[in-house]
């Protein structure tokens, strides 16, 4: 195989993964699921990582609300201690890697209306680096 032959092959696998990569990447973002309880008095949404994102309570939107409130905020406080772990390990060097990380900090607890926490969490995550 010459030089020109094997870089061409290499070049058509590389394309060839990266195409793979797309496809799997759009079909984990789709790959969360709605269930609901056989009586329909409870339904739940879960993103592919299995993260709450939507939760219903028939005839309780107040206690659905005050649950998605307390799962943000439980997901913001373990992505801040995963970020704080991770700092540990990389110590010095942590200005030298390139992360966008952002973990916004816990909200201080507040009464908030339920129309105020009806939102749509889907495009929502810490977890999530948009340039994958």
């Amino acid at each position: 195989m010459t030089p020109d032959e094997w870089l061409a092959d290499f070049e058509a696998k590389t394309a060839e993964l990266q195409r793979n990569a797309a496809k799997f990447r759009r079909n984990l973002e789709s790959a969360g699921t709605t269930v609901t309880s056989e009586d329909k008095s409870v339904t739940v949404t879960v993103a592919s990582n299995g993260a709450l994102l939507d939760l219903k309570i028939e005839g309780d939107t107040e206690l659905s609300a005050r649950i998605m409130e307390l799962t943000r905020t439980a997901r913001e406080q373990a992505a801040s201690n995963v970020l704080g772990e991770f700092r540990q390990v990389v110590g010095s060097h942590v200005n030298e890697l390139d992360t966008d990380v952002s973990v916004p900090a816990p909200p201080a607890p507040q009464q908030k209306k339920v129309e105020q926490l009806e939102e749509d969490l889907s495009e929502t995550t810490v977890y999530r680096k948009e340039s994958w």
